[in-house]
């Protein structure tokens, strides 16, 4: 069995800051398939396919703290006002992750009915790692954006260790060229994510006037 956990550590160097582009983070995982020796006690009566992996934001910090000279952990995600959403911010925050969020954007290239929202943060992340690049030597980001190639490339270029966590099929080809290491998120499944149950997806309201033809 490969030692990943052993291999990143190997590869970091000195305090390290770690970015993470929520958005891209969540979609890399959700498609993750959950096999039986994945499972444990207290799931074991569940199916796989009932089943799915989600991020453990708190496994996740303490992998890091344990592995590496943590210096930052950035958190950087669209705001979605509602109140379960910004619990979980709160939850990040007392955990102690710095937050960057922003509004969604609204696009115009989707209908009324289903519209394009998002947040993108590939200058935020960009701007703040040059920024603070001289308060770590190995930097770690969460994404799996070909934009970034400049940027893991500008820190190459001056001496930082640049490390890659995201999936298979989800990282740009651009990615584990343009970084020192590239590490692929299903291989530390079980350091920095969690097993939980499928939320049964709320079937869509029947039209009365239909209803009643």
């Amino acid at each position: 069995m490969i030692d990943y956990t052993g291999k990143f550590k190997k590869a970091t160097r000195g305090k390290t800051c770690i970015f993470i582009d929520a958005a891209n983070l969540e979609r890399s995982v959700q498609d993750m398939r959950v096999m039986k020796e994945d499972i444990d006690e207290k799931l074991k009566n569940k199916k796989g396919e009932s089943l799915c992996w989600k991020v453990d934001y708190r496994k996740l910090k303490k992998f890091f703290e344990e592995q590496t000279k943590l210096k930052k952990i950035t958190f950087y995600s669209a705001k979605f006002d509602n109140i379960g959403h910004d619990n979980f911010l709160a939850f990040l925050k007392k955990q102690g992750y710095e937050l960057q969020t922003k509004s969604l954007k609204k696009y115009d290239d989707h209908t009324e009915e289903k519209p394009h929202r998002k947040a993108n943060f590939d200058v935020e992340i960009a701007t703040d790692s040059v920024s603070e690049m001289e308060k770590f030597q190995t930097i770690v980001l969460f994404s799996g954006d070909s934009d970034f190639k400049y940027l893991l490339n500008y820190l190459r270029s001056n001496g930082k260790i640049t490390i890659v966590f995201s999936r298979s099929g989800h990282v740009a080809k651009e990615l584990p060229a343009a970084s020192n290491y590239y590490f692929d998120i299903a291989n530390f499944r079980h350091e920095i994510l969690k097993i939980e149950t499928k939320k049964q997806k709320t079937p869509p309201k029947r039209d009365s006037a239909v209803d009643n033809r």
